[in-house]
């Protein structure tokens, strides 16, 4: 999720050691003549923060002078540490400064002492690198020599920087003492790389991006170049973890190709490894993939590094979710093999996600369980944001749970993570059913603001609650059928007609309790309640079974019964008509709100609509209020669309799906008839006005286009000519007289019965297209 999940890749005790190996190092010595000392600032130039480390520690007069046959084998000791890590071998370096005795005095002494401190800082040992460095304080004390005191007191700096003291840092003015400035720029830039570093593991992204970003400067000004990319990965990371995913990616992106363009082999792995982070959070599967393959093949080339294979590994699954679960669960298996301590319950939580996209819930709330306890003593509380979401929704009972959610999103607002939090805000709405689709909405919202995509895939809460589809799924536009598992219930199964009436009784009222008398009186009309009650118990166990699923998906069933009333639980089964009119109104609700998706939430909740509620009961009187309500709501939608509508066929389709639907929409009659004359397609146009006159008759009204007159109507209620309001019908008894009259048909004679012609209506709307 973010930058704990790294662990040692953004830690500032493991600065990068060089990746160039052996090759690059002798390479720096060829160039500076065998000077040790050149080659290792050289190196620090270049951007090696290993090299850099050692370099600040280093006393430079001690680099050539003869110690004293006394100080010599101390000389010796980290004069030999130095070659082998020119010659890119830092584990013989490290190897060789374990012989340093205790209690050495001298300024070749201090100088073993710190360099011991700083590879004990490559290896992430802070107890050790902290003994190391009170045997140079005291080494440095009894020596007197000033060199060797200001070589102590920047080591003291750096330590303080890998563990995040950053007053300590402040407070230390003789660790620039007879420094040059390039060397003394070149301490601050890695001060405030190594705050960064650990500021990021520690899960305070805000303060690391201020340093990252201070970081940046640095290296601008003291042409540090060879830093740059590592300070804009750092960057990257922190804003990864506020949140801010967009800036996040450029600064990655950025990076990377700084690094390649330079030519800088340091951190490859690191700024591979950022960015599939980064695309990962995103949730862009195939970027995140290729970047986290290509870091992966950096960590297992042998070369040095400081991104462990199982992080990239457990990110890597995570990826891999998205197209195949069987190999993201091997990839998961390996990182938790391989994990470390500190990494594991990332690890852990990389297999959890997968398990339970898998549907093993049982190892993904047991992955769950040791990633939370990993996560809490590690103090890891961006792992543990999403341990916790692991556990609600790898639980019997999420909605149970849900409580935990609470402390996720406590922990993301003590991040800054604005992304993560509306991850677990839209987790517990969606947990919360069809009464907090509100919240749903505004936290995808927010989510699609930071730059989140919403496409299920991904190993994560997103995806795991988008893919958690209720067990049954009940269809009642058009024909009633009832889905188990993805598949069909069978007739047989229900046993008897009246075991699927009671289903659609309880769906038409809308999760609310029916008493059981009045169900009881639906079903059978003309019989005693006395002889029925049993026989609704016997319909009641039938539909439990109908409706189970063979394992546990909820704390209660889907079917709510008490001795008084039953009902269905809407939010444990998922009914067409629901999500309908819920689509429906959010439709509506963009539209009324100019939103720029209005016409997309127009689109879905038209195709949500696959016919009248339980047609195959058009004459059940509980049955149409609900089917009413979803034909007035279908009604507007194809309204609506019908208006934004911008291709004129698509408009046409609208009108005529609305004229179908309401053969005496006159309002839609007069609109689809408009449409195809200015489409010149007069002939149809035609046609369709005599339908819409046929219809009129039928009620009794005066079609809109008879005798009329230019005068436009007037008064509160006239509208425009073209609109609604103009087209006021009115209803008439019929006439017995019969008189001539003219329409855009041509003159002819007025039927008996046929109401007189209103007037008002506009000649333009309706006279003949010729």
């Amino acid at each position: 999720m973010s930058g704990d999940n790294v662990n040692h890749a953004w830690r500032p005790s493991t600065p990068a050691r060089s990746e160039g190996g052996g090759e690059a190092s002798f390479a720096a010595q060829r160039r500076t003549g065998g000077d040790p000392g050149r080659a290792l600032r050289r190196l620090a130039a270049a951007g090696d923060r290993a090299a850099a480390h050692l370099w600040l520690a280093t006393q430079p007069d001690l680099l050539t002078a003869t110690p004293d046959p006394a100080d010599a084998p101390v000389a010796e000791i980290w004069r030999a540490a130095l070659r082998h890590h020119l010659a890119g071998e830092p584990h013989l370096a490290a190897a060789r400064l374990a012989t340093a005795p205790i209690g050495a005095t001298g300024p070749h002494a201090v100088q073993m002492y710190c360099h011991a401190a700083v590879h004990h800082l490559l290896d992430d040992d802070i107890e050790r690198a902290s003994a190391d460095v009170e045997e140079a304080a005291r080494a440095a004390h009894a020596c007197g020599v000033p060199t060797a005191h200001q070589a102590y007191a920047r080591v003291v700096v750096l330590l303080a920087a890998a563990t995040g003291d950053a007053a300590a840092t402040r407070g230390r003015a003789e660790a620039t003492d007879g420094l040059r400035r390039a060397d003394a720029d070149l301490l601050r830039l890695m001060v405030h790389l190594d705050l960064a570093g650990h500021l990021l593991w520690a899960g305070d992204a805000a303060d690391a991006l201020r340093h990252a970003e201070a970081a940046v400067r640095l290296t601008e000004v003291a042409g540090d170049t060879g830093y740059e990319p590592y300070a804009l990965t750092l960057a990257a990371v922190a804003k990864c973890q506020l949140g801010r995913l967009e800036e996040a990616l450029a600064d990655g992106a950025a990076g990377q190709r700084l690094r390649e363009l330079a030519g800088v082999a340091v951190d490859e792995a690191i700024s591979l490894a950022a960015l599939g982070m980064v695309h990962r959070r995103r949730r862009e599967p195939r970027q995140a993939r290729q970047a986290l393959e290509s870091a992966l093949a950096v960590v297992g080339s042998g070369q040095p590094r400081i991104v462990s294979s199982a992080w990239v590994l457990a990110e890597l699954a995570r990826i891999r979710a998205a197209d195949d679960l069987c190999a993201a669960q091997d990839l998961a298996e390996r990182a938790v093999s391989m994990a470390r301590e500190p990494e594991r319950p990332y690890a852990l939580l990389a297999r959890g996600w997968v398990s339970l996209l898998r549907g093993d819930t049982a190892a993904a709330h047991f992955d769950a369980a040791e990633a939370r306890t990993g996560a809490t003593v590690g103090r890891r509380r961006a792992t543990l944001v999403e341990a916790l979401q692991l556990t609600v929704l790898a639980a019997d009972d999420p909605r149970a749970s849900a409580g935990l959610l609470d402390d996720a999103a406590a922990l993301c607002r003590e991040l800054g993570d604005p992304a993560e939090e509306a991850t677990v805000a839209l987790i517990a709405a969606r947990l919360q059913g069809r009464q907090a689709r509100r919240g749903a909405e505004g936290a995808e919202q927010k989510l699609r603001r930071c730059g989140v995509r919403l496409d299920p895939g991904v190993a994560d809460g997103l995806t795991a609650i988008t893919l958690r589809v209720p067990a049954v799924v009940i269809h009642t536009l058009g024909d009633f059928r009832v889905f188990r598992a993805g598949a069909v219930v069978p007739y047989g199964e229900w046993q008897s007609k009246k075991a699927r009436d009671l289903l659609k009784i309880l769906v038409a009222h809308r999760g609310r309790a029916v008493p059981r008398a009045r169900l009881m009186e639906l079903l059978w009309p003309d019989e005693s309640p006395s002889r029925t009650a049993n026989r609704l118990s016997v319909l009641l166990s039938t539909l439990r079974r109908v409706l189970g699923t063979g394992r546990r998906t909820s704390g209660r069933g889907a079917v709510l019964a008490d001795r008084g009333s039953v009902a269905i639980d809407l939010d444990v089964i998922d009914v067409d008509v629901e999500t309908f009119l819920t689509a429906a109104e959010e439709a509506q609700v963009a539209l009324r709100g100019g939103h720029p998706d209005t016409a997309r939430a127009l689109v879905r909740a038209d195709e949500l609509y696959g016919g009248d509620f339980l047609a195959d009961d058009p004459y059940e009187d509980w049955a149409q209020p609900l089917r009413e309500e979803a034909q007035v709501a279908h009604t507007s939608v194809l309204r609506a669309l019908a208006q934004h509508a911008s291709d004129t066929d698509q408009k046409l389709v609208y009108l005529m799906r609305l004229v179908h639907r309401d053969p005496y929409d006159e309002d839609a009659h007069l609109e689809l008839v408009q449409v195809l004359r200015a489409a010149g397609r007069h002939g149809e146009a035609q046609r369709r006005y005599r339908t819409y006159v046929e219809r009129m008759r039928e009620l009794g009204i005066a079609p809109a286009g008879g005798e009329t007159t230019e005068a436009q109507p007037t008064g509160p209620g006239a509208g425009k000519p073209g609109e609604p309001g103009a087209r006021v019908a009115r209803w008439r008894a019929p006439a017995a007289q019969t008189r001539p009259w003219t329409t855009e048909l041509g003159a002819a004679h007025r039927p008996g019965g046929v109401p007189a012609q209103r007037t008002g209506i506009p000649r333009r709307l309706i006279e003949h297209p010729a």
